[in-house]
């Protein structure tokens, strides 16, 4: 039999949320759940308690969730009364900053206050973040964008963009959570409007690379592909593909640029010369259940030597991944680094290439790589691509990098004989017997969407995002 006398109230901004009964023995407390906002409990009878924990985190979330939507909606709001909201596009490694055609509408639509942020990249230790920094720094400075760094050099301190700029839509390009300090984290931006775009294609194991915390946590997280979004929709744990928007790459807009100006990025020759680019990846030790890009370490020595063999026929770009140096700079030590990467600037028909690389692909005749973005980004410009394989390489594609390893020429085992081949039969004879099938992909996967360009897309589902009336939710 239950004493109904003294029942004890839990109740938070005057709204009870739980009842407490005392139990005849005086040794059980039976609890009852009701409508649990958030939760500060005080309780002055020291009895023990049963309190049914999961209800209660399940309370705490639903609270949470409208408050931020709340939040949210407020922005919206804003945005439909005419009041410009603050946009904060982020980037943080060379080769990730994909708004070249995105901020100049944003910037022209008074409806936006745009803020280009350079994130501090924590991953690969502070030397490392501060040489990326000058570089996004520069590249961004040439193409006369103003930006806040995340970083203070001088004092040594990490900026709190949530309050030094208070966007209301922070625009993401990478997703894992490795990469972030805690101050850019998604977590510091709950309550504003999220979206994602992959700084470079997904080619591996969509299954790790689209479901990170960040690609289920944002508003609206744009997509390359419809092969991308029926990927998300297997794989990503909790939206499952509901917050995917199917945009294109904004990175190739220039494709489409009757407009754009190329600029011829290659040394100089005394006479023509076919233009190779060798683009290796950093991915030594990965986990054996992930991909593994390491032709590097077998090829370093021949590709320099192949230079100087075709010094009167062909030009080479090394193009490293930005990464590879830092993981260099632990296994070779700098010195032996700085001297490899300067053997590359001196030789007469090579140079090093990092940035932007549009300007390179289109200015080039052919690539030889192991790097994974590149595989789709540099088919994209009808092009013909040799992969490398070393011994202890492993190719782990996901659905859309199949498709697109179907149209690039593959290394055999013998690679040093692969490579004098692709050069010799493809590159120099014009023995391109893949381009039909490059063509088929292309008008797959890399054509406009909807008529326009990805920017364009991105542009317009933003407004239309802020733009959209709320729904009427019950209590």
């Amino acid at each position: 039999m239950v004493d109904l006398k003294n029942p004890i109230y839990i109740k938070i901004f005057g709204l009870q949320i739980a009842e407490i009964r005392r139990s005849v023995s005086d040794t059980v407390i039976d609890t009852y759940l009701l409508h649990i906002p958030f939760i500060s409990i005080r309780i002055k009878d020291r009895r023990k308690i049963n309190v049914n924990f999961t209800l209660l985190q399940k309370a705490i979330d639903w609270y949470k969730d409208r408050a931020i939507n709340k939040s949210k909606e407020a922005i919206k709001q804003k945005f439909r009364e005419g009041k410009p909201v603050k946009i904060m596009l982020e980037t943080s490694r060379p080769g990730m900053w994909n708004f070249d055609y995105l901020y100049p509408l944003l910037k022209q639509d008074k409806r936006f206050d745009v803020s280009v942020l350079i994130m501090p990249e924590k991953a690969y230790g502070q030397e490392t973040m501060k040489k990326y920094m000058q570089e996004v720094a520069k590249e961004l400075t040439e193409k006369n964008i103003p930006f806040i760094c995340g970083y203070d050099v001088k004092t040594d301190t990490f900026i709190k963009p949530a309050k030094v700029i208070n966007p209301d839509i922070v625009f993401f390009t990478d997703f894992a959570y490795f990469h972030f300090y805690k101050n850019f984290a998604i977590n510091r931006f709950r309550d504003k409007i999220t979206f994602l775009n992959d700084y470079g294609y997904s080619v591996m194991l969509d299954q790790y690379t689209c479901n990170f915390e960040l690609n289920n946590e944002v508003d609206i997280y744009f997509r390359p592909t419809f092969r991308h979004l029926e990927m998300a929709q297997l794989y990503m744990y909790k939206t499952h593909g509901d917050n995917v928007s199917v945009v294109g790459s904004p990175k190739l807009d220039v494709r489409f640029d009757e407009n754009y100006k190329i600029i011829d990025v290659w040394k100089k020759q005394n006479k023509p010369k076919k233009r190779i680019i060798w683009a290796p990846h950093h991915s030594d030790g990965h986990p054996k259940n992930t991909y593994q890009y390491n032709a590097f370490y077998v090829l370093s020595d021949f590709m320099l030597k192949l230079a100087e063999e075709y010094k009167d026929k062909v030009q080479f770009a090394f193009r490293p991944h930005p990464i590879l140096r830092p993981k260099l700079n632990l296994r070779w030590g700098e010195e032996r680094t700085d001297e490899y990467y300067k053997k590359w600037e001196d030789l007469e028909n090579g140079q090093i290439s990092e940035g932007s690389f549009c300007d390179l692909f289109l200015t080039s005749d052919a690539m030889i790589m192991d790097s994974c973005s590149f595989l789709a980004e540099y088919t994209a410009f009808d092009k013909p691509l040799l992969h490398t394989i070393s011994p202890t390489s492993r190719v782990r594609l996901n659905e859309f990098g199949v498709d697109i390893y179907d149209c690039i020429y593959k290394a055999d085992v013998d690679l040093e004989q692969s490579i004098r081949r692709f050069i010799d039969d493809v590159v120099l004879g014009g023995n391109d017997y893949l381009k039909e099938e490059r063509t088929r992909v292309i008008k797959k996967y890399f054509n406009k969407l909807n008529g326009k360009t990805a920017s364009e897309n991105i542009y317009q589902e933003i407004v239309d995002y802020l733009a959209e009336q709320p729904q009427k939710q019950g209590l």
